[in-house]
């Protein structure tokens, strides 16, 4: 993978009393010619072929037939196109949530809608992959951040990895389904029945294969691509 890592004072973002939030996209020229195979030629104008924001909102929520389009707008559009895809989640039916939970979820829809990496300013510093308090559940597994410009889940408790930002070492696929399977509206949140955050997991991941760096860019130290095999065999 491929990593552009900046670092960003927070002073030149406005101050630390605030919510910022991010987006990435991806452009290709609109044509590709192809009268020498060889080299190809791609004249026209550069236009959007993907969209991130959110792990797993396109991926998980945003229906088949809509993924192209979701690609292809900016979040500005979020609410008025995509914001039914949070509110009423098919997921919700498939992992066989109560009827309560499966409409009306303003509470994914606050996390989701619009698709940006949201992140509160005004914390302390969030708990690093390997420390001490780090949970890759966040706020389900106990981690949490204290914010001085929004109320949160009360008393301005907020998770400490995503939804709010996105640290290296956040199980994010757990955390979503987690939260699809809660009722985040209720205050405290109403987990559901049976979650043991030491034990659970989507997919058997529970965490990376190489340790992340406790200093700036904190990513893991890549393979060797030449010496690394994808799979093993049995």
């Amino acid at each position: 993978m491929h990593t552009i890592v900046i670092n960003i004072p927070i002073s030149e973002l406005g101050g630390d009393q605030q919510i910022v939030g991010v987006y990435a996209t991806t452009s290709r020229k609109a044509l590709t010619v192809l009268r020498d195979p060889r080299a190809p030629e791609h004249p026209g104008e550069f236009v959007q072929v993907g969209r991130q924001g959110n792990p797993a909102f396109c991926e998980l929520l945003v229906a088949g037939k809509d993924k192209d389009l979701y690609n292809e707008t900016p979040p500005a559009v979020d609410k008025s196109l995509f914001q039914k895809y949070a509110l009423a989640p098919e997921l919700a039916k498939l992992l066989g949530d109560p009827a309560n939970l499966q409409t009306d979820r303003t509470d994914l829809a606050g996390i989701f809608i619009p698709d940006l990496i949201k992140v509160d300013l005004s914390t302390g510093p969030a708990q690093l992959a390997g420390s001490p308090n780090f949970h890759r559940l966040g706020i389900f597994g106990g981690d949490t951040l204290i914010s001085t410009v929004q109320q949160g889940f009360g008393k301005g408790t907020i998770p400490g990895g995503w939804p709010n930002g996105r640290r290296f070492g956040d199980d994010v696929l757990g955390i979503a389904v987690i939260a699809i399977l809660s009722d985040l509206r209720t205050s405290p949140p109403t987990i559901f029945a049976g979650f043991d955050p030491k034990t659970f997991n989507v997919g058997g991941v529970t965490h990376n294969d190489i340790t992340y760096n406790m200093v700036f860019p904190y990513a893991a130290t890549p393979h060797n691509g030449r010496d690394n095999e994808h799979h093993t065999q049995p």
